[in-house]
């Protein structure tokens, strides 16, 4: 933002004795011309009608010109630029969502889980407008759908796509997908990496163990937070195509021990998320413990125009001087 400043702004007060001396001279000026004795001369008046007689009162005009401008450069103006610089030192995050067939689970009515934490995941990056986000998904293989990035649109487009079809083979490999997430943030230079795991399931597929991936991550300096969604117990699904049976129903198993184990390895917290309002909360915790820095740096600069007032000083003093010694010259 740029605006109008004085670098010596008490030369300012100059301009109060100025008034006031232009004041004493305008009123001396009227004084005078009221008790001026008028002389009936045709050809006095004659000569009053010459451009040098009409021009010459306005004279001193050039001299209180210039001693304005002279205060004004005194009080040196110029033009005040403030801008700010920000460094952005944003988190790396990369959530890992489960898309196995467990989460087809109906008891976040009137959504299944899968598509209550896609809701909820939007969400969670529409508060980290500095950081960069990646994703990957997981079933019984895991798949990286996009790397660390700041678009954010674009990321919410690819969570919009992401269905129970993303993955074909089916199960639960939650060292996989830990090891995944890791690995596209080995070369990050961020201060603070993080995973945010998202799953309704135990563990049962994929090449690498949980504990194993959650060490690798705790190595790597990533803090991996990790949410357990859906209720305990019997949970609604859906039946199957052509079924006559609108739904069935199946017994819910968590194994939270594995996932508060590989938080607390890593220096991060595992949350347990039966309802969508529970989920919410979650992730807006998760939100306040990891938050960005930037740093704001503010700058000022200063460009002076006291030369330009300086100038028009001198230019009406000299002025002034040749129109007295020339045009308006007097003859004794």
């Amino acid at each position: 933002m740029s605006r109008i400043e004085f670098r010596d702004p008490m030369f300012l007060l100059l301009l109060v004795p100025y008034a006031a001396m232009v004041f004493l001279y305008i009123f001396a000026k009227l004084y005078e011309s009221e008790s001026a004795i008028s002389v009936p001369s045709r050809g006095i008046l004659k000569k009053r009608d010459s451009i040098r007689a009409r021009t010459y009162r306005f004279l001193p005009v050039l001299r209180f010109l210039a001693l304005f401008f002279l205060i004004i450069a005194l009080s040196r103006p110029g033009r005040g630029i403030d801008y700010t610089s920000v460094k952005n030192l944003g988190i790396d995050i990369m959530i890992a969502l489960d898309v196995s067939g467990s989460m087809r689970g109906e008891d976040f009515q009137p959504n299944n889980r899968l598509a209550v934490a896609k809701q909820v995941v939007k969400g969670f990056i529409e508060n980290r407008k500095s950081d960069r986000i990646g994703m990957t998904v997981f079933a019984g293989e895991a798949y990286l759908q996009c790397p660390l990035t700041i678009e954010h649109d674009i990321l919410k487009e690819i969570i919009d796509d992401i269905d129970f079809e993303t993955v074909p083979v089916d199960g639960t490999a939650i060292g996989d997908a830990l090891a995944l997430s890791g690995s596209r943030m080995m070369d990050s230079k961020s201060k603070s990496k993080i995973i945010l795991l998202i799953t309704d399931g135990v563990n049962n597929r994929g090449s690498v163990d949980p504990e194993t991936a959650a060490k690798a991550m705790n190595g790597l300096g990533i803090k991996i937070y990790s949410v357990a969604i859906g209720r305990d117990g019997r949970v609604p699904y859906p039946g199957p195509a052509g079924s006559i049976f609108g739904r069935r129903y199946v017994d819910n198993h968590f194994d939270p021990a594995v996932l508060e184990k590989i938080s607390g390895m890593t220096g991060g917290k595992y949350y347990r998320a039966a309802s969508t309002g529970v989920l919410w909360e979650n992730i807006s915790d998760i939100d306040r413990l990891e938050k960005s820095e930037i740093d704001l740096k503010s700058y000022h600069e200063f460009h002076d125009r006291f030369f330009d007032f300086l100038l028009a000083s001198i230019s009406l003093f000299f002025l002034e001087v040749i129109l007295r010694s020339v045009f308006y010259r007097k003859i004794p």
